[in-house]
């Protein structure tokens, strides 16, 4: 396995929660081993992640 870190953009619901980041991460392929939350706008939110590739 590989550890790829990469910058993501997912939708801002206005309501952030572990629930509704990790299902849109799984949405775009991604298995995450860590992730944060790195900036904040009005329509997206960008998460920086560690994602687990075979």
């Amino acid at each position: 396995m590989k550890v790829i870190s990469e910058l993501v953009k997912i939708p801002n619901n206005h309501n952030p929660s572990v629930e509704y980041i990790e299902e849109e991460l799984t949405k775009l392929n991604i298995n995450p081993l860590r992730w944060a939350v790195v900036h904040v706008d009005d329509k997206m939110y960008t998460v920086s992640v560690a994602n687990l590739k075979e």
